[in-house]
């Protein structure tokens, strides 16, 4: 029968096996450049003196120690980036770097936060080492400095199984290496391996501890694969985890299969359609489909294609149809499988998917039916894979280089092994390991006593003694693949604290817990991060006394921090309560060159609200000369409070000046409520002229487009701002959610996007972006703030849970006031305090509360407000605002004469900053953003900055704009935001200013 179906097949892949060679790249990848700064013109000579590979095999199971010595011919400091795609199922366990001559570990830090310590060592010059994991299965760290004529020298270590493939690590060095070597040792299996370094075989021999070879080079080119073929592995490996934990590797023969194959009637094809899967070998997930088919013969085959949009279906009764169908779809969106829950009963369903849920990660999944799951990638998430498929009956199969094998155990059905316990049934964590046909083979923890019982598909359960005396192997692979395991289950952030413990228990690194060693006790105690083991003993006595030092001054800092608090915040009650004169004389007038370019004055639309009954007002007088040209800036009209459910309706444009003019509601003081004008320039991208040209031929012309640029965040949030000014938000929303499944997403990704699809109504999505990003990055209270915002939004268009949201958002918001934050972040305080106060009345009126300290409790409405923040840091962006009697309130002068209030200036990067001015006399007030120091080694490239304009901030008909503006790496200067039209008589300021005198 197996012969009969692996011919059945051969047709179908003949044609597509070719597209899953390797093909030969340079791996590992060296790059370095000057200063930090990482861009073409910076890009330095550096080369690899030495490069040492040692493999050891226990079982099924193999351990690489990569160490690398990067050389620097050039005069000056680099800084190096080392790139290692891995082999297929690795898990990185460890990461050391040389300081003063000893190789130190790094210790697992979150992403956001190493990525921030390390590149704020870098500009100060300090030696850091950060090493990351990627979603897509590469390595890559980055080391400051590398010395000329001494160079750096890195370690990596990771584990990975042996396949059914075998075991490969690709390799090929651009250039000669100075000195290689590649050192190889096994144990644990039946007979030794063939080992190949390219297409030459190892010379392997065999000694009383197993076997092991030796290959090294110098001066020449390192390349070909290194790889293990399959051997069959003892039937029982015992090795010990430096943990001291013991790990299990058993196996054995599957019972024979009898009687006739069971066929469905109803088969079930979930397909992952999702961004992630653009480059996925589809040709040979197709092919399994149609053997799939064409030897089962169901009467109903049903593809259900799914991502982030929901779900789209087709009934088929052809192996030709369905491939046909498949063949002809669109990969975009997130991933996410809320759509697997929607089917009715099925007998049998197959699910091809990576795995990496990007979207909507606290759906249950409940397909009415035993699932397989295929995966055709090594760096699909195999392990929570391999869950999905144990949960629901059914095995996961992986479509490696011989599909033929993984359509025979898809023929055979069920798992090889569905349980494995102690002696008393308490189960035991367990991982399936991939096998020849006809045998199984699993990882298990060791119990403490007593045998392990072993459950088999077939209901045949079996008995293995473990023997517990004599020593046994140190061997840190399979206890690593059993936390990774364990760790799918948990997610990076759903529970956070775990995953983060059981991670550092193990050392293993993650697209989101990264490797970070830095240089001195200082800096880990001034990066509040506890220095690796490995240290110097003295080190590390030293580090505990002053750890402990700072810990008991922590309530002196708190106290200090609320006193001053407390302080300022009064001086900001004291200026709200300041009734200022609209005549007063300006103490700074807007001169500088970059401002005072000449040209047309800007079109003033303005619309006076309806139901007020007054005087026709004079026209605002001529607004000052306009900054200079606007950047590519991205404009998307946000609801504030309440905001629309659902995504604006378009701006109205003038066709003068393509300003974009929104007219707010009257406010309580004035005849007219004032606009804002926000410059509506298109970025000058090739796609979006490309997708102007034909826009009825957007689909093909996308495609087009998405070959060549699609691997930047940027790209689909352009498209979905594209797609949303023609009204066609669903597909917005779908487009924008692209980003978050590219390989370069991150936590920055992940902000963007929650605040795009805020815009466009999809309000849970944006509070679970944000939420993710809070918790990847807790050290930095930007995103607390931005999640409590966006609560507070949400709450305004879902009366059923706004008392929820309201309470959690006004507490994420005291507690960012209220909590000691770092210098950098100095300011954040009070325009959180103010946010909250703002939430307070709408929460009253639902009955709830919050515990704020009542000499903290103001409302502080007001007339104007302007706040923005950005995506990057080591950025020194600074908010100027001109008002109508060309005064300009800037860092060095936030207090004008008329009563307007700038915040502190944030230097370091991130934001906010916030402009505010109770009682707005009549005329333009002009905001702009100042480039003063872009941060030039952020890897992202252009900083994104977002601007708030609100009319009526903190009243009933509080209204809000925004606007994206790139910012590209070398840019500086003035930056155009908008403007906010205060409609009415202009009062003159020719007469002296008056001293200013409290409101009643």
């Amino acid at each position: 029968m197996l012969a009969r179906w692996r011919g059945l097949v051969a047709l179908g892949l003949a044609l597509v096996t070719g597209q899953g060679a390797w093909a030969q790249t340079a791996n590992p990848m060296l790059k370095a450049h000057a200063a930090g700064i990482r861009d073409a013109a910076h890009e330095r000579n550096v080369s690899l003196g030495r490069l040492d590979i040692a493999v050891e095999q226990l079982g099924s199971v193999v351990e690489t120690t990569i160490s690398a010595a990067f050389v620097n011919p050039e005069a000056a400091q680099l800084e190096g980036d080392f790139r290692l795609t891995l082999p297929e199922g690795a898990v990185v366990t460890g990461y050391a770097l040389d300081i003063g001559g000893q190789m130190v570990d790094g210790v697992l830090v979150d992403r956001p936060r190493a990525k921030a310590v390390y590149e704020a060592r870098v500009r100060q010059r300090i030696d850091p080492g950060l090493a990351e994991v990627s979603a897509d299965n590469v390595f890559s760290t980055r080391v400051y400095p590398i010395w000329p004529g001494r160079g750096r020298t890195i370690r990596v270590r990771f584990v990975a199984p042996v396949g059914a493939g075998g075991w490969r690590l690709p390799l090929g060095f651009d250039g000669a290496v100075g000195d290689w070597s590649i050192r190889i040792h096994g144990s644990g299996t039946v007979a030794k391996p063939l080992v190949t370094l390219g297409e030459t075989p190892l010379a392997i021999t065999t000694d009383g501890e197993g076997w092991g070879g030796v290959v090294s080079g110098k001066d020449r080119p390192l390349s070909g694969a290194l790889a293990i073929a399959p051997a069959r592995a003892a039937d029982l490996v015992v090795s010990t985890h430096h943990n001291g934990e013991r790990d299990l590797e058993l196996g054995g023969d599957l019972p024979a299969v009898t009687g006739n194959e069971m066929t469905p009637a109803h088969l079930r094809i979930y397909w992952d359609r999702s961004r992630s899967r653009l480059k996925a070998d589809t040709a040979r997930e197709i092919a399994v489909v149609r053997a799939t088919i064409d030897r089962w013969h169901p009467a109903k085959v049903e593809l259900v294609a799914f991502n982030s949009s929901g779900a789209q279906t087709k009934s088929v009764t052809t192996a030709g149809e369905a491939a046909a169908w498949l063949g002809a779809l669109d990969y975009r969106g997130a991933t996410g499988f809320a759509p697997l829950s929607l089917g009715g009963p099925a007998d049998r369903c197959l699910i091809f998917t990576d795995g990496r849920a990007t979207i909507d990660r606290d759906a249950t999944i409940t397909p009415r039916c035993p699932l397989d799951v295929v995966s055709s990638a090594g760096s699909d998430d195999r392990a929570w894979l391999g869950h999905l498929a144990r949960v629901h009956g059914g095995q996961l199969i992986l479509l490696g280089d011989d599909p033929a094998a993984a359509l025979a155990l898809l023929q055979a059905g069920g798992p090889g092994v569905i349980a494995v316990t102690d002696r008393d049934d308490r189960p035991l964590p367990f991982v399936q390991l991939a096998t020849a046909q006809g045998r199984w083979a699993v990882l298990v923890r060791a119990p403490g006593f007593g045998p392990v019982k072993i459950r088999l598909g077939a209901g045949q359960e079996l008995i293995r003694a473990i023997d517990g005396g004599g020593e046994t192997p140190a061997f840190d692979g399979p206890g690593a693949l059993l936390a990774q395991d364990a760790l799918a289950t948990l997610g990076a952030t759903e529970q956070r604290d775990a995953y983060v413990a059981l991670s550092r228990r193990y050392g293993i690194a993650s697209p989101s817990l990264s490797f970070l060693l830095l240089e001195s006790v200082g800096d880990y105690l001034n990066a509040k991060i506890d220095p690796p083991a490995t240290l110097p003993s003295e080190w590390r006595d030293d580090y505990a006394r002053q750890r402990k030092a700072m810990e008991a001054d922590d309530a002196r800092i708190a106290q200090r921090h609320f006193d001053q608090l407390l302080r300022e915040w009064q001086d900001e009650v004291a200026w709200w309560k300041t009734r200022f004169d609209p005549a007063a004389r300006p103490n700074r007038i807007a001169t500088s060159r970059s401002f005072d370019r000449t040209g047309p004055p800007p079109t003033t639309v303005v619309t006076p609200p309806p139901m007020v009954n007054v005087p026709s007002a004079a026209p605002p007088p001529p607004p000052p000369p306009p900054p200079p040209p606007a950047p590519e800036i991205f404009v998307m009209s946000a609801p504030g409070a309440p905001p629309a459910p659902a995504a604006p309706p378009a701006p109205r444009i003038s066709q003068a000046t393509d300003n974009i003019a929104v007219t707010g509601a009257a406010t309580r003081m004035t005849p007219a409520a004032p606009s804002v004008q926000i410059d509506a320039w298109q970025p000058a991208r090739p796609y979006l002229e490309l997708y102007d040209g034909k826009p009825a031929d957007f689909a093909e012309r996308f495609r087009e487009a998405e070959a060549r640029h699609g691997a930047l965040p940027n790209f689909y949030l352009d498209t979905a701002a594209w797609l949303a000014r023609r009204g066609r938000v669903a597909e917005a929303s779908e487009m924008v959610l692209s980003a978050l499944d590219l390989p370069t997403a991150d936590d920055t990704t992940l902000g963007m996007v929650a605040d795009r699809l805020e815009r466009y109504g999809d309000w849970d999505r944006a509070v679970e972006l944000r939420e993710r990003q809070a918790v990847l990055d807790p050290d930095r209270p930007q995103p607390r703030r931005l999640l409590a915002l966006t609560l507070a939004r949400r709450a305004a268009v879902r009366p059923a849970q706004a008392k929820a949201d309201l309470t959690r958002a006004i507490t994420l918001l005291y507690e960012v006031a209220t909590s000691p934050q770092a210098e950098s972040w100095d300011g954040i305080d009070l325009i959180a305090l103010n946010e909250a106060n703002a939430m307070l009345p709408r929460l009253r009126k639902l009955g709830g509360k919050v515990e704020m300290d009542p000499r903290l409790v103001m409302l502080l409405d007001v007339d104007v407000r302007v706040v923005i923040d950005w995506t990057t840091d080591g950025s020194d962006m600074d908010l100027w605002v001109d008002e109508p009697t060309r005064e300009r309130a800037i860092y060095n002068n936030n207090r004008t004469a008329i009563g307007g209030r700038l915040s502190r200036d944030m230097t370091q990067g991130y934001g906010p900053e916030e402009y505010m001015i109770r009682a707005a006399p009549p005329g333009t007030y002009t905001a702009q953003a100042d480039v003063f120091a872009p941060d030039r080694i952020d890897p992202n490239g252009a900083t994104i900055l977002t601007a708030h304009l609100f009319r009526n901030f903190g009243r009933a008909n509080e209204t809000v704009d925004s606007v994206d503006i790139e910012l590209k790496r070398d840019e500086k200067g003035a930056r155009m935001i908008g403007r906010i039209v205060v409609p009415g008589k202009p009062v003159s300021s020719r007469i002296p200013a008056k001293d200013a005198v409290p409101l009643p």
